[in-house]
């Protein structure tokens, strides 16, 4: 479903990563856990470039991206939706808004096809109450299962997540991860950052170990989590474990 040759991404002299080889197949969850500054949200976003690299190729469904060709690349682009930490909601749209907004306006979808499509996912992520909701209402883990949603709304095959509980309060963490394991039990793609090793035990068909700009490790959750190869990996689990 996507795969990553020789990425690489620089911001002025700071390496943020290089040469980096990722793949993920049909319906596997791939987990990047690794400290802050490992480069794992800048790796996410140049999958969908966010973030252009400056060396390497990024292929989705055997497809490379080509900025150049605008065309090929916003429909190669659309395969993939994304949550990110913070919820990016329009505050002057009501969450059936929000939702509807993107296939609307970006695939020039019929409205009424929409409308109903967005009703499904709002009840699917279990706020069937808020349609007429503005997100100046809803807590912050309300905000993120609409972004979800939303994502979710522009049909992708893939989904990207970059930390998506990081600005919740603890006792909140809970319903939107939730959201995310179901996705996983449909068969989504998915590929998530995050600092949530109790998700990545339980859902992750694979965790890949990032720091220093580089992947250190990755294996199966049973392999990373309970018999880490290397050094730098016992150490960052031993703090936060």
């Amino acid at each position: 479903m996507i795969e990553t040759k020789g990425l690489t991404k620089t911001f002025g002299n700071l390496k943020v990563f290089e040469n980096l080889d990722v793949s993920v197949k049909k319906g596997e969850v791939l987990v990047i856990i690794g400290p802050s500054g490992s480069g794992k949200s800048t790796f996410l976003r140049c999958l969908n470039y966010l973030e252009e690299p400056d060396n390497g190729c990024v292929a989705i469904e055997e497809e490379s991206l080509d900025i150049k060709n605008k065309k090929q690349f916003r429909k190669v682009i659309e395969k993939m939706g994304m949550v990110f930490q913070n919820f990016n909601l329009f505050p002057h749209m009501t969450v059936l808004q929000n939702v509807m907004e993107a296939p609307i306006t970006v695939k020039k979808e019929n409205k009424e096809v929409v409308v109903e499509r967005a009703k499904k996912l709002i009840d699917k992520v279990g706020l069937s109450e808020k349609y007429f909701e503005y997100p100046s209402k809803l807590s912050g883990g309300q905000k993120q299962r609409v972004a979800i949603a939303r994502a979710l709304c522009m049909e992708p095959d893939i989904m990207l997540f970059d930390e998506p509980t990081s600005a919740l309060d603890p006792e909140l963490v809970g319903e939107v991860l939730n959201v995310m394991k179901n996705l996983a039990k449909e068969g989504m793609t998915m590929i998530v950052v995050t600092h949530e090793m109790g998700f990545a035990r339980e859902v992750a068909d694979r965790v890949i170990f990032m720091d220093g700009g580089k992947i250190v490790e990755e294996g199966t959750p049973e392999n990373i989590f309970k018999n880490p190869r290397e050094d730098r990996t016992k150490v960052f689990l031993e703090k936060i474990l």
